[in-house]
């Protein structure tokens, strides 16, 4: 996992990275060069709102499904259904991967080690 400082824009590593105390949210990542830190954020699991969209999707696609096979529709429907939902689970899980940090305030003077 590596971040950018937005401060100095140093690229900050799992290596390289500042830590006073684990324990504490608020210094457990920090840059080297410049000695901010920055809270990370904290994964989760999939909320409310994603579980509806992927039921909504799995029915959506059950439906079509349906149409093609039980009352003739070109198999175009189910194919271009298929792509569309592939491309939008890429773009999800791209935006996903994005983490912005943010600065929780607590600075050190970085030693020159």
């Amino acid at each position: 996992m590596a971040n950018t400082c937005s401060h100095c824009e140093f690229k900050i590593t799992s290596r390289n990275q500042l830590c006073e105390d684990y324990r504490d949210p608020e210094k457990a990542y920090g840059c080297p060069q410049c000695g901010t830190f920055y809270i990370l954020p904290s994964s989760s699991g999939p909320t409310f709102k994603q579980w509806l969209w992927y039921l909504s999707l799995g029915f959506l696609g059950g439906l079509i499904t349906s149409l093609v096979q039980l009352n003739g529709y070109s198999r175009l429907w189910f194919w271009g259904y298929v792509l569309l939902v592939a491309l939008g689970l890429c773009v999800a899980y791209i935006k996903s991967k994005g983490v912005t940090l943010e600065a929780s305030g607590y600075r050190v003077t970085p030693s020159e080690d």
